[in-house]
Formats: structure tokens, C-alpha cells, sequence
């Protein structure tokens, strides 16, 4: 599967931009909303101030008014024909009317109203009757709806002009913040980038937001492990080289003492040591990469099996080395399922019983136990010193006074197959404080 890959600082100015710009919408939602809602209870309230005042005039001269007339001299306005009104008196008799106004009644219902203009323009008219208390005059006046609408939309003009203005200036300012602010991750990737592969050091930006602290020290804690990874690697391929150079030699010497040989029986020995020499050589050599196959902290696979038939497997394929060094192997195991790789499980027992086996001397005894989900290995041989018992399982390490040859792998291959498989491995004396017991406890 593929990543994807995506440009931060666009997504980050296009997230903040369309955020901004949401809620600036929104706010010019309810911004136009409420100032619709308060110029309408604006201009209603000025229908009916207009009206009462009206009605005042009226009360004292309704008998002196006239209906307009043309020869009235009204001031040319162009604002005029967006207000009008009416007055009526109770015989249903127009005393007066605002010019161009209708002879009719603009409405006949009391309060507020609205209706389209009768003269075909298809306006839209807001209009309020009031009568005196006496009911016997009545005035109704009406404002042109293009009124409100022009002054909510300067309102609106109002509120939007700012925003268009300023939304690319904030879309500006929004990139070179987001640019700069990302600009410590461009460094610490050029300090990373800078590096020469063998240069695995801790990674120290002489300024950095504390949000890539945690990138940062991932990257120191990855640059550690890969530098444990070379330097166990160095260590691993000095040692294997020193250790592989000893049989190497040993078999250089033998060819050379059976090309020299004298007569038939010196040169069956010699090429008898060379056939042990290079044994011995190949055990190594398997060794070796056993644990260069178990180097990885990989975790062991997780199946299921049966630890007692694998010690069964492995004591019945070293029953000829048994026999051949005079001791005695036994077996005491009841079935006991753990979980685990049955490949590595293997090659620790045998480990295990492959040593116990070698380093007892002929008619010793070699014990192999499996109860209660633990492995133990008993015998009768040297056994190892309490001292000593932590440096066992290091590569490589042999006791100083071991007669036996040996790689120093064994054990160290037995531990980390343990590691992997969760399992305690526990050194102690034999039975009856004679020889080793090794003991591997499973989870």
C-alpha cells in the first residue's frame, strides 16, 4: 500500500481559511437576520408614530382637509412616492391623501398589513390603519418595502465589503504564519538530511516548538537503536571472525600434516582431524547463524505447542552422542503446551541437552524434565560457578578453565530464543549440589 502524500501547509490554509470563512458567513447570516428584524421594528414603529400624528392633526381640522389636487404645491422629491397616507372619516369620505396616492383605500385591515400596488408596478407596500378612540377618523399610511430592502442592503454592503476585503489579506497572513511556523520542521529534516550515515548522535535543533518534541526524540531514540544495532553487528562480526580463525587454522594445519605424512597411518589420523576440525567448524558456523537469525527483536510467532514431544524429538536424536561420550540420558516429561515457534523451541532444547552432554564427563548423568510449563536440564558434569553464571550467556564466553572446546554460542543462542518467547531461564547447582541445572520457565 502506498502513502499518500499530501501538502501540509495547504491543507493547514485551506482547514483556517475555510474555518475563518464559515463562521464569517454565519455571523453575516445572523448579522443580516437581526438587522432585517431591527429595521423593520424600526420603520414599523415609524408608521405608527406617523400615523398618531396623523390622527392628532386630524381630530382638530378633518373638516377643513381636501383630497389632493394638483394645483397643491408639493416640492418635487424622489423619495416622495415611497411614502403615502390616507385619512378617512367615518362616513367613508377621503379628507386627505398623500400625492399619487390612490383614491381608494390602500387597506381595510387594522394594524399592519401588506399588499402589491394596484397599479400594476408590482411593488410591495407595508401599511398601518389606526382609528381616533371615537372611531370616526381613520388614517392608514403606507411605506414602499424598497425602503427596508435598500437600507438592509447597505447594511448588508456594510458588513460584506469588510469581509471580502479581508479575507485574501487574513489568507496572506494565515500562509506566512503557517510557513513560518512549519519552518523548524524543515530544519530538523535538513539536520537530518545533512547527516553521514556512520553520524547517529543525539539530534539537538537549536530551536524547536515543543508540538515536534515527540518527532525529535523518536528520531534520537531510532538513531540509538540503530547504533546499538551497528555496533552489536561490529562486535558480532569481530568475535566470529576471531572464533572462526581457530578451526580454520586447525585445518590448514591438518592438510599440511597429510600432505607430509610419512606413511598411511599418519595420514589417516591427520585427515581424521580434519574431518573434526571442519565438524567443528560447520557446528560454528551453525551457530552463528542461528543467532544472527534471532538478532532481530522480532516477536516469537504465537503457536501452539507441545514443549514435551519436542524434548522427546531432540533426546532421541542425541541418543548416539549420548552413548558415544558413556553418559546416561533420561527423559521425564508429561505433555505441556506453550506458546511459541516450534523451530526455535527446538533448537533451544537441543542446545541445552547438546551441552549438558558434552561437558559431563563419561558415566555422568543428563536429565531432561518438562512439568508445569517449565524445561529443566539436569547433569552431573563441572557445573559453573556462581560468579559466573550472569556472563554465561554473552557471546562468545567460555569459562577460563574449560577443557572442552566449544564456540561460547550455545547458551547465548538459548537466551534470546527465551527473550522471544517471554520465557525465564534460571541457573542453579544439580542435585545434590553436583553439576548444572538450567531451568526455562514459560509464560
Amino acid at each position: 500500500m502506498s502513502t499518500v502524500w499530501f501538502p501540509l501547509r495547504r491543507r493547514l490554509v485551506g482547514l483556517l481559511l475555510g474555518g475563518v470563512t464559515v463562521c464569517w458567513l454565519a455571523m453575516l447570516a445572523w448579522g443580516y437576520v437581526d438587522t432585517r428584524h431591527e429595521i423593520d421594528e424600526l420603520m414599523d414603529g415609524q408608521l405608527i408614530i406617523e400615523a398618531h400624528t396623523l390622527l392628532a392633526l386630524a381630530a382638530h381640522e378633518a373638516d377643513e382637509m381636501a383630497p389632493f389636487k394638483d394645483e397643491y404645491d408639493y416640492q418635487d422629491y424622489e423619495h416622495l412616492g415611497y411614502f403615502r397616507f390616507q385619512i378617512w372619516v367615518e362616513d367613508g369620505r377621503l379628507v386627505m391623501n398623500s400625492p399619487g396616492t390612490p383614491t381608494v383605500a390602500l387597506t381595510d385591515v387594522e394594524g399592519f398589513s401588506d399588499a402589491a400596488d394596484s397599479d400594476g408596478k408590482n411593488q410591495r407596500w407595508r401599511y398601518y390603519m389606526q382609528w381616533n378612540k371615537k372611531r370616526t377618523v381613520r388614517v392608514i399610511v403606507g411605506e414602499n418595502n424598497h425602503v427596508r430592502e435598500e437600507l438592509i442592503d447597505h447594511a448588508l454592503w456594510q458588513m460584506l465589503l469588510p469581509t471580502l476585503m479581508g479575507l485574501p489579506i487574513i489568507g496572506i497572513w494565515v500562509w506566512i504564519a503557517i510557513r513560518r511556523g512549519l519552518r523548524p520542521l524543515n530544519v530538523v529534516a535538513d539536520l537530518i538530511a545533512a547527516r553521514e550515515p556512520e553520524h547517529l548522535d543525539v539530534l539537538e535543533p537549536e530551536t524547536a516548538p515543543e508540538e515536534i518534541r515527540p518527532l525529535v526524540e523518536s528520531v534520537n531514540q531510532l538513531f540509538a537503536r540503530v547504533e546499538q544495532a551497528i555496533e552489536a553487528e561490529k562486535r558480532f562480526t569481530a568475535d566470529a571472525a576471531h572464533e572462526l580463525r581457530t578451526p580454520l587454522a586447525a585445518l590448514a594445519t591438518q592438510a599440511q600434516v597429510a600432505l607430509r605424512a610419512r606413511d598411511a597411518d599418519e595420514r589417516s589420523h591427520a585427515i581424521d582431524q580434519l574431518i573434526a576440525s571442519s565438524r567443528r567448524a560447520a557446528r560454528l558456523v551453525d551457530q552463528l547463524l542461528t543467532l544472527a537469525r534471532l538478532d532481530p527483536a522480532d516477536a516469537a510467532p504465537s503457536g501452539r505447542v507441545d514443549l514435551a514431544r519436542v524434548a522427546e524429538e531432540v533426546c532421541a536424536h542425541h541418543g548416539t552422542l549420548a552413548v558415544d561420550s558413556n553418559v546416561a540420558l533420561e527423559l521425564d516429561a508429561t505433555p505441556t503446551v506453550v506458546s511459541g515457534d516450534p523451530d526455535m523451541l527446538a533448537i533451544l532444547v537441543r542446545n541445552l541437552v547438546d551441552n549438558a552432554i558434552r561437558y559431563t564427563p563419561a558415566g555422568g548423568q543428563v536429565t531432561v524434565t518438562v512439568r508445569n510449563r517449565t524445561l529443566s536440564v539436569n547433569d552431573t558434569g563441572p557445573g559453573i560457578p556462581a560468579a559466573e553464571r550472569e556472563r554465561v550467556f554473552d557471546r562468545f564466553h567460555r569459562l577460563a578453565d574449560q577443557e572442552k572446546e566449544g564456540s561460547g554460542l550455545g547458551l547465548s543462542i538459548v537466551a534470546r530464543i527465551a527473550e522471544r518467547h517471554g520465557a525465564k531461564i534460571l541457573l542453579a547447582d544439580g542435585d545434590g549440589s553436583v553439576g548444572l541445572r538450567v531451568s526455562v520457565g514459560f509464560p
